[in-house]
């Protein structure tokens, strides 16, 4: 990399569709299939999708994926009902929902600020969407029985949801995770993925028991971030 200054060198672009979008699923693709295939899916036409690009080789280097609940409302439902029952959820939940997904940085680029710079753009979306709720699935990648009912365990005892905000994963794709596990905190939390602490850091909470997405190879449990109540010390560093 150069020595251009990173608020010069990467841009934040929301798009729909084009090249940036068709640059984002093969970098999707890189991160989550090991180049394999591009990942694409039904929901992504109807998302906005936050990309930061490095404006020297014009490369795309990260990116999120947003749904909100008033277009997934006409589409059928959010990504995440592909795992979930999200029923009592929504018959809770007033005000506008966002669900978030699909967040990768090129391997290359990890030692730069790519998902502060993201951050900072998402909440201003918030803002102008006026999101009430932050939805979505975070993976555990290559899990097994023990470490995933150890991350339950934990998520059990620190950060589980209300009755009223419980999902129901879907029955045939629940997780075979071990139950009643014994676990030491800080080695759950060492073995956290850095998405879900960062969730965690915010104030979100964990809704349900994972499920396993047999397509990434991944446990997911499913999250969610009241916006009115997301941690201070977080919205000042982004705002």
């Amino acid at each position: 990399m150069d020595n251009l200054p990173k608020q010069n060198r990467f841009k934040i672009k929301l798009v729909k569709e084009g090249k940036l979008l068709n640059d984002a699923q093969c970098l999707r693709g890189r991160v989550f299939f090991a180049g394999l295939k591009k990942d694409e899916d039904k929901f992504d036409k109807y998302c906005d999708h936050v990309i930061a690009v490095d404006t020297v080789n014009k490369s795309v280097v990260g990116t999120y994926r947003l749904l909100l609940g008033s277009i997934a409302k006409k589409i059928g439902g959010f990504y995440s009902e592909t795992e979930f029952d999200l029923k009592n959820l929504k018959n809770n939940c007033k005000g506008e929902i966002l669900e978030m997904g699909r967040a990768c940085v090129d391997p290359a680029y990890r030692s730069t600020p790519i998902i502060n710079m993201i951050w900072k753009s998402i909440r201003s979306y918030l803002a102008e969407k006026e999101v009430k709720y932050i939805i979505g699935c975070a993976s555990v990648d290559n899990p097994t029985p023990e470490k995933v009912g150890k991350f339950f365990q934990f998520f059990k005892k620190h950060c589980f949801a209300q009755p009223e905000l419980r999902v129901n994963p879907l029955k045939d794709i629940i997780y075979p995770y071990s139950k009643n596990i014994e676990f030491r905190e800080e080695e759950v939390i060492r073995m956290l993925p850095s998405l879900i602490k960062g969730y965690l850091k915010m104030g979100a909470f964990v809704c349900a028991e994972p499920v396993w997405d047999r397509e990434f190879n991944t446990a997911d449990f499913f999250m969610m971030l009241d916006t009115d109540k997301m941690n201070a010390s977080f919205v000042k560093r982004f705002l």
